[in-house]
């Protein structure tokens, strides 16, 4: 990571000392790559496939990060951050700036940001929870709605007072004539003192041709003892799409829950998780359900360069269609392994 400082047109770098300096630009990154292979697809006359991902514990990035203090407690900030699919070079998400792209305002008061966001249910909620940090083959969003990325949207974000915290997000369908299409809404409240946190989220997603409606709501945990760090979450997803367990995420009525640990260790890190899906479909024979068996380990070669690997299994059973993947490899099968190595900057 390598902050600029930009004093009326001219660039301070690294530990170059300008009098005056008020706007720091940061520029950072993750580079991400490793071998693949997933196996027992649901279909099975399809084979298992090999493949080298762009990403398996972190997405590959490049951001450029800003923020200007404009006095009294009050700074202006933005983030843009770019996609990388290492194995390729190519941009991921179909956007330049597909992972993020907003620009704001830090109060005393809290925080407001406008553009493509995380929205507050993921940040608050969904992410803090995950053993796996949204990756390897143990990541939440192999079975969790998570409501990641929002875009045309504003959000606003509570300072933290005695533990507490909240914040809300609306996203724009920006569909003529219709302001209900595509547009969605989500909120977080949370609390974090000391070794425990819990959070409480829900989304609220209506779809482009305004027909139908997905949301959920999510009550997680996490503690850390010593070394070790225990997970928890719960989800109750509802969709009026009513879609098949697994052959959608989001669009389905299911609950879900997991648990979950991670231990450290020096350079050693162990990740463990195992996740459970339950059929709550409104149809006569409503029986499908999974359990997701996740273990991953990494090893800090130095304080930005890692490596790593993980194993996941799906146990899928009364018709339920959950295949795994990792932080950026598309979902296939239902066993997956992975082995990469990861640089941060």
């Amino acid at each position: 990571m390598k902050t600029t400082t930009i004093v009326g047109g001219m660039i301070c770098l690294g530990a170059l000392n300008c009098a005056g300096a008020q706007t720091q630009v940061t520029i950072y990154g993750i580079v991400d790559s490793g071998f693949v292979h997933q196996s027992d697809p649901i279909a099975p006359a399809q084979g298992s496939v090999s493949s080298l991902t762009g990403g398996g514990q972190s997405g590959s990035r490049f951001g450029l990060r800003g923020v200007e203090d404009l006095g009294n407690g009050w700074k202006a900030t933005f983030d843009l951050e770019a996609g990388i699919n290492t194995d390729t070079g190519t941009s991921t998400l179909g956007a330049l700036f597909g992972r993020k792209a907003h620009v704001g305002l830090d109060t005393p008061l809290g925080n407001i940001k406008l553009g493509r966001q995380y929205s507050l249910f993921y940040l608050d909620t969904i992410l803090p929870a995950d053993p796996f940090g949204m990756g390897l083959m143990g990541r939440m969003n192999n079975v969790f709605s998570t409501h990641s990325r929002v875009n045309n949207s504003v959000s606003y974000a509570t300072p933290r007072w005695r533990g507490w915290a909240a914040g809300f997000l609306y996203g724009f369908g920006e569909v003529a004539g219709n302001s209900s299409a595509a547009r969605s809404y989500s909120g977080a409240l949370s609390y974090e003192e000391g070794p425990a946190r819990v959070a409480l989220g829900y989304y609220n997603q209506r779809n482009a041709a305004d027909t139908a409606t997905s949301h959920a709501i999510a009550l997680t945990g996490r503690y850390r003892a010593g070394p070790v760090t225990v997970y928890s979450a719960f989800q109750a997803i509802r969709s009026t799409l009513n879609g098949t367990p697994g052959a959608t995420i989001a669009d389905t009525n299911v609950n879900v829950y997991m648990v979950g640990l991670q231990w450290s260790g020096g350079p050693h890190t162990v990740l463990g998780g195992v996740t459970h899906v339950r059929d709550q479909r409104r149809i006569a024979v409503a029986d499908a359900r999974s359990t997701l068996y996740a273990v991953g380990y990494t090893y800090a070669l130095s304080k930005r360069t890692n490596l790593y690997t993980s194993f996941g299994i799906f146990d899928n059973r009364g018709g339920a269609a959950y295949a795994i993947g990792d932080a950026t490899t598309p979902v296939y099968g239902q066993k997956g392994f992975d082995i990469g190595i990861r640089h941060r900057f």
